[in-house]
């Protein structure tokens, strides 16, 4: 499956993933079943003023002083739930503003563990007001819309300079942000808006991380690189550390 293919299915099912609104009213939530079910979750956070008020005190949130690992933008949980089983010693922030992706995220998680972890509905624009100055220990940021269609669109990219800056200072000294993505442009411009930027240190960076690195692992595969790595798609892989 192409991205243009897969970008046709997402518009297609665009009525499940509905972006985040303010008013949900009757007629949304019998359109989107999700919706009911993200509301009544005890792991899903809605509530930005709520949300935001956990900043600085996610240990209380988690009743534990363990480190933070977020993740942005993970699509249907695959990586999220096992890496959260993986490290119980950690918690666990998913940050998401769909809700069959926050739903499904959840229900994988809980059928592999059930604790030390939370799903933000929020953006990830807000890293700023959910997060206090050295609160994480790593991000993961895998296959985040490149926005790549035409250049106007560019300016909806994950990775501006306000947010590298703001996750830098929210990133505990020693740790590390982790990027992949399977667009080339995307990744080259990246690295040069990093290197622009002259905060975080490059300690590893492949263009075709399954061959070229010792980071690959075949259980770890989120939802999009299955399907790349099914096509013979190479992806793109680098870490950042503070």
């Amino acid at each position: 499956m192409t991205r243009e293919n897969i970008n046709k299915f997402m518009k297609e099912n665009e009525k499940f993933w509905l972006v985040f609104e303010e008013e949900i009213t009757e007629k949304r939530m019998q359109t989107n079943p999700y919706i009911s079910k993200v509301l009544e979750s005890k792991n899903i956070l809605t509530n930005e003023t709520e949300i935001f008020e956990k900043a600085g005190n996610w240990g209380k949130y988690f009743w534990n002083k363990n480190w933070i690992y977020l993740e942005i933008w993970t699509w249907l949980g695959n990586f999220f739930s096992a890496e959260n089983a993986r490290k119980p010693e950690k918690n666990f922030i998913w940050v998401e503003i769909k809700y069959k992706r926050l739903f499904i995220t959840e229900q994988k998680t809980l059928e592999k563990w059930w604790k030390n972890f939370v799903l933000l509905k929020t953006k990830w624009q807000n890293i700023d007001r959910f997060l206090w100055n050295e609160e994480i220990e790593r991000t993961y940021v895998f296959f985040p819309d490149p926005w790549w269609n035409k250049d106007r669109q560019k300016k909806h990219r994950l990775f501006q300079e306000k947010f590298i800056r703001d996750l830098y200072e929210k990133t505990k000294i020693g740790w590390k942000l982790i990027f992949k993505t399977d667009h080339r442009e995307y990744f080259d411009t990246t690295l040069e808006l990093f290197e622009k930027i002259w905060l975080w240190k490059i300690v590893l960076k492949s263009y075709d991380y399954e061959k070229e690195t010792d980071k690959f692992d075949s259980k770890d595969l989120t939802e999009f690189e299955a399907i790349f790595r099914e096509d013979k798609i190479k992806v793109n892989y680098v870490e950042f550390e503070k």
